[in-house]
């Protein structure tokens, strides 16, 4: 029989080493994040590249190393790789006032508009805050319209707080619309290399339809072994490599 105490211990060490399998990926992640700084700060771009990359496989999604990924990017001149890389970390911070000076900066230098009004204002936020808004306004409308009729006193008096919930409601969901249709219907990547040759057809002895330039932002439609359909802000496009193109964000089409 196996004493208690022997048990404990085993469930005990059997945590710890989860939580150490779960924390070195974190930890190298971060011992790669340092180095790619340190490398960055002596000038050295391409060990700089590689340690982001790496800190980026052990922490996805890590804004800080998209951020000094896109400045290590951004000053070898690949600019394609290194506004998809801003643009990946806009996804999570929209507000971070130093990536926004960024996406201006390398918008400036590729000569791309400035975005619209409305666009600006919807990407003040992600899309999970301008969800997470609209559900809780509407959640507050339903229940102000639940009490009024428990108390029809309120029904008059309270006309105006329905009013204004309810168009506070209606505003932030169609925030929410706007910036959904931009995403599923905007570029979601960007060309990264010089000069890209986007063809007729996914095979090298097509015929080009269009070049593409690094960091033109496009759109990719289709995939097929893989060569990628890309179509730009003008409707020009064709059929690129995969490897020419750098994703904005892998899980959205």
């Amino acid at each position: 029989m196996i004493h208690r105490g022997t048990k404990v211990f085993k469930r005990v060490t059997g945590l710890v080493a989860w939580l150490l399998w779960l924390a070195v990926p974190v930890l190298r992640a971060a011992s790669d994040f340092d180095q790619a700084r340190q490398a960055y700060e002596r000038g050295d771009l391409p060990a700089a590249v590689a340690g982001f990359e790496r800190a980026l496989q052990g922490a996805p999604g890590g804004v800080g190393v998209l951020y000094n990924l896109g400045n290590a990017r951004f000053r070898q001149g690949e600019m394609g790789r290194a506004l998809a890389a801003w643009r990946q970390a806009e996804w999570v911070t929209p507000r971070d006032p130093a990536l926004r000076h960024n996406l201006d900066l390398i918008r400036r230098r590729l000569g791309h508009p400035a975005p619209p009004p409305w666009r600006r204002w919807t990407a003040w936020l992600t899309l999970d805050e301008w969800a997470s808004g609209a559900v809780v306004l509407a959640w507050v409308w339903s229940g102000w319209m639940g009490l009024a009729r428990l108390r029809p006193g309120w029904a008059s008096t309270g006309s105006g707080v329905r009013a204004v919930l309810g168009g506070m409601a209606a505003l932030v969901a169609a925030g929410w619309l706007t910036a959904w249709v931009s995403v599923v219907r905007g570029p979601n990547a960007a060309i990264a290399a010089r000069e890209v040759p986007a063809r007729f057809g996914p095979l090298e002895e097509s015929d080009i339809a269009v070049n593409l330039a690094d960091g033109t932002e496009v759109r990719v439609e289709q995939h097929r072994n893989g060569w990628l359909r890309v179509v730009d802000a003008e409707g020009r496009g064709g059929w690129v490599q995969g490897f020419q193109v750098a994703r904005y964000h892998l899980s959205i089409p």
